[in-house]
């Protein structure tokens, strides 16, 4: 049975252990390795909602469509989505929230959300999450995706916005999957 005099028994132990001294680093460890995914050319149709919400400013940008090319996968973007992305009411900074449809040149179907803020010197900084049931594509399923999104060209009606992708792991695309 556990009682008062054991917990205190216990924490006398654990104070007469000597004390351990972690060493201190005096370098960053190495960056982890990016390698390239692709690039994508986004059009975009202009903003079709804009209202003010309990995060701020929120957008509605219909993402009508465009290509993607890489060197393991390429192909379109389709004309099913958006970005639901708010503007921060205190820093004015403006987050994207993605989700869209690619169509790869074989024909495989991958829905892909992204996420991030405008950075300081101007491109959007994004997180990439990929969903596919493609045999083929299956590796994008568990990759560490980030890319840049920058503007190619503005107009009242729409946009052209080139997204710079790459994934953390550059052996995820030969990775066996097993289908039952």
């Amino acid at each position: 049975m556990f009682t008062l005099s054991t917990l205190k028994n216990s924490l006398l132990a654990l104070s007469c252990l000597p004390l351990i001294s972690l060493p201190a680093i005096a370098t960053s460890p190495p960056s982890p390795a990016l390698t390239f995914l692709y690039t994508a050319y986004v059009e975009c149709d202009g903003n079709l909602m804009r209202s003010e919400g309990p995060y701020g400013t929120r957008m509605t940008i219909p993402i009508v469509g465009g290509n993607f090319t890489g060197p393991h996968l390429s192909g379109t973007i389709l004309n099913v989505g958006a970005d639901w992305g708010v503007v921060d009411p205190q820093t004015k900074i403006f987050s994207a929230d993605t989700r869209y449809n690619l169509r790869t040149n074989d024909g495989e179907g991958i829905f892909i959300r992204t996420s991030g803020p405008t950075s300081p010197s101007g491109p959007l900084h994004l997180r990439l999450i990929f969903e596919t049931g493609s045999r083929k594509y299956y590796w994008l399923n568990h990759i560490i995706a980030i890319g840049t999104l920058t503007p190619v060209k503005l107009t009242a009606t729409g946009s052209t916005l080139r997204i710079d992708a790459w994934n953390m792991a550059s052996d995820w695309n030969s990775t066996s999957v097993i289908f039952d």
